[in-house]
């Protein structure tokens, strides 16, 4: 289980709680989050290679920017991993001519400026985006802010790398090679990864399992982890 910019491992603890217990579920920081070092020496191919030497074989679950490592995880180690399974993860985060159901690339990049300037504003206002639109979002956004906090001071330079990832990174021709089963597990009401590209990834691969929650913004397994659960 992989997870998205800015946060950390502990972000799936609601959906870890109800899933089979018989099954065994390895929850990594991405690299630079958690207790993972932060080799910013090595591009993203490198990071991939040496993530996929220290995960076991099974299922990949990518929620936003983790979303992007498990495709390329999955492209580049067919053999080690059997099944994708992208929550709220656009595999192009910026639009593009054609590819519409995406973000301004300007949105990130006020991010990364504003995330300089003052790292606790931005980061709640991150939040209160990837939140907005769910019945509970004040909840939420303060569960998950006492997560960030209890972290400490986060790395800017991995934060940075992250937000150009998601802003110049293009997923689409690997998951259009993937032989690997992919489900996309998408929130109605997400502001960052619109419900439009329900359609549009059909585009990419039309074999892709896409399944929505009702109601659910960008964390659908935060807002409805037995919904998640159940789909898994």
């Amino acid at each position: 289980m992989l997870h998205g910019w800015g946060m950390n491992a502990g972000v799936f603890a609601p959906l870890l709680e109800l899933l089979d217990t018989a099954q065994p579920v390895i929850n990594p920081g991405l690299p630079g989050y958690s207790d993972s070092p932060w080799p910013g020496s090595l591009s993203f191919e490198l990071q991939l290679e040496a993530m996929a030497q220290e995960l076991p074989g099974g299922r990949l679950l990518g929620w936003s920017l983790g979303g992007l490592y498990a495709i390329e995880l999955a492209l580049r180690y067919p053999q080690q991993f059997s099944e994708v399974i992208l929550v709220a993860c656009n595999p192009c985060f910026t639009s593009r001519p054609g590819w519409e159901c995406a973000l301004d690339a300007a949105v990130l990049d006020t991010f990364a400026t504003e995330l300089k300037q003052d790292w606790r504003r931005t980061m709640r206002r991150f939040l209160a985006l990837q939140m907005q639109g769910e019945q509970a979002a004040r909840q939420l956004v303060r569960s998950v802010w006492r997560q960030v906090i209890a972290a400490g001071e986060p790395d800017f330079e991995v934060l940075d790398f992250g937000l150009e990832l998601l802003k110049s990174y293009d997923a689409r021709p690997g998951l259009s090679r993937l032989s690997q089963p992919v489900k996309l597990i998408l929130g109605e009401r997400d502001r960052l990864v619109p419900i439009a590209l329900k359609q549009q990834i059909a585009d990419v691969a039309s074999g892709i399992q896409v399944e929505s929650v009702a109601g659910a913004a960008h964390a659908p397994f935060l807002s409805n982890p037995a919904v998640v659960a159940m789909r898994l």
